[in-house]
Formats: structure tokens, sequence, C-alpha cells
């Protein structure tokens, strides 16, 4: 795995541990840690691969279409998102604490 702490990196890692148990979208995380998806989906790929994000997807009710992806901590995955961005420099840690207090989206 990557362990490059970009700031994007962080401030994906800060908002996914502000809610560590909540279930999030990718576009609802792109939002609220302000990274667009071409930085946010090759660092989620790789907490998938290596066991610290489970994933599901929402279907839509009338046609059995899946229709977003949805993202979920493991244990271990707040364990290492913690060690993560705690080893990030002060300033990554400050730029995303200070993303990541931004309101967040209404899960619809």
């Amino acid at each position: 795995m990557n362990k490059r702490r970009t700031q994007a990196r962080v401030a994906i890692a800060t908002t996914m541990l502000a809610t560590p148990d909540a279930q999030l979208w990718g576009y609802e995380l792109s939002k609220n840690s302000r990274v667009g998806p071409g930085s946010m989906y090759p660092f989620l790929s790789e907490l998938l691969e290596a066991g610290y994000l489970t994933d599901g997807w929402d279907t839509n009710r009338e046609t059995g279409e899946r229709t977003r992806r949805y993202y979920r901590l493991t244990d271990h995955g707040k364990a290492y998102l913690s060690s993560f961005v705690s080893a990030a420099p002060a300033a990554s840690r400050a730029r995303a604490a200070a993303t990541s207090a931004r309101p967040k989206l209404a899960n619809p």
C-alpha cells in the first residue's frame, strides 16, 4: 500500500475519522474532504484492498440497479487511518482538520 501522506490523503482520512462508524458515499466523501475523485478513488481502492474499508452498493428499489457505492471503515481501518493522520506533517493535519470542520452533507 502506498503510504504517502499527501494533503489529499490526509484530508480524506480526517474526513472519514470524523464519523468513523458512518456509511460514506464517494460523492459525499469527495465534497466533505474537498478532494477530487482522481485523488480520492485510488486511495479508497488501496484501503479496500488492504482490508481497511468495506464497501457495498445502494440499489434502486424499483429497478434493482446499483445506484451508488458506499464505504465503511473497519476496526483495523480506524486504527490505520488514526496512525496515518498522526504521522502526517503538522501543516497537512491542520489543513485537513479545517476541511473536515465544514458542514456535512445530509445523507439522502
